[in-house]
C-alpha cells in the first residue's frame, strides 16, 4: 500500500466503519478501491469516515461510486460517507458523487442512514452478443426495478425499451454491449453501449427471436414511450440511451 494512505477498518455491529487517513491520489485510490471492493463484499454495508483525508485531484472521488457500481449498487452495496472537508465535501458535489453515495457531516447521521436509499441508483452489466442477449437485458430489469421500488407500468415499459435497444446493438455491433440501468428522481434511464467504430445505424427490422418474443418494432415505438431518448456517437462505439418518467 501506498505510504501516504493509511487505511483503518473495524466492524461495528453490521456495518464497516473505514476510515483513511492521507493523501487521495490516483495511486491511493487504488488502494482504497481494493479495500472498499472486499468489505463490500464481506459485509454489504460500508462507512467511510473522511476525516483526516486530504484531496489532491477532484477526479479521485468518483472512487466511491465507482466501487459502488462494481459491487453490484444498491441495494446489494450500501457506502455512506462522512466528515469531508470543504475541499473533498466540494469535489463530491461537483462530481455529483453525492447523489449515487451519500454524504453526512456526522457518522452517526451516516449508520443512521445507511439503508436508505440513494437519490440515484445505478446498476451495470455486460451482456454477450447473441440471440440471447434481449431477454437477458429484460430479466435484469425485471430483477432490479423491485429493488428500487419502481412502478410496474415504468417496468412494463423499461422491459420493452431495453430490449429494442440491445437488439439494436446486437444486430449491428455485435462487440459485446454494456447495459446502464439508473434510477433518478426524474425516473429510469436505460443505456445501452455497443463498441462499433460504425455510427448509429438506426433500428433493425421486425422480426421474432428465439424465444418467441417479438422485437425490431422499431425507435418511434420507443420514442413514443418515453419522455427522451438519443445517441452519443464515439470513435470508440454508440451509447444509445432513453429516459422513462416515474
Amino acid at each position: 500500500m501506498d505510504p501516504r494512505l493509511d487505511i483503518a477498518v473495524h466492524l461495528h455491529g453490521q456495518v464497516v466503519m473505514i476510515h483513511p487517513r492521507g493523501l487521495l491520489t490516483v495511486r491511493t485510490a487504488a488502494d482504497l478501491r481494493r479495500v472498499l471492493v472486499k468489505e463490500l463484499v464481506d459485509h454489504g454495508r460500508v462507512i467511510v469516515d473522511l476525516d483526516g483525508f486530504q484531496l489532491t485531484r477532484e477526479s479521485c472521488v468518483t472512487v466511491f461510486p465507482a466501487v459502488l457500481t462494481q459491487c453490484g449498487g444498491w441495494p446489494s452495496a450500501k457506502v455512506a460517507l462522512c466528515r469531508p472537508d470543504p475541499a473533498m465535501a466540494q469535489a463530491l458535489a461537483a462530481r455529483q458523487v453525492s447523489a449515487l453515495v451519500p454524504v453526512y457531516h456526522l457518522r452517526l447521521e451516516a449508520e443512521a442512514a445507511i439503508d436508505e436509499r440513494p437519490t440515484v441508483v445505478r446498476m451495470r452489466a455486460q451482456l454477450p452478443c447473441d440471440a440471447g442477449a434481449p431477454a437477458m437485458s429484460r430479466r435484469l430489469v425485471r430483477e432490479t426495478c423491485p429493488k428500487w421500488q419502481v412502478d410496474d407500468g415504468v417496468e412494463d415499459t423499461a422491459e420493452f425499451v431495453v430490449s429494442e435497444l440491445v437488439s439494436n446493438a446486437v444486430e449491428h455491433a455485435c462487440t459485446g454491449v454494456g447495459l446502464t440501468l439508473e434510477r433518478g428522481p426524474s425516473g429510469l434511464r436505460i443505456a445501452v453501449r455497443d463498441a462499433s467504430p460504425v455510427g448509429f445505424p438506426g433500428p433493425v427490422k421486425r422480426s421474432t427471436d428465439p424465444l418467441g418474443r417479438v422485437r425490431g418494432r422499431g425507435l418511434e415505438l420507443v420514442r413514443s414511450l418515453t419522455k427522451a431518448w438519443g445517441v452519443d456517437v464515439q470513435p470508440d462505439g454508440n451509447t444509445v440511451w432513453a429516459e422513462i418518467a416515474g
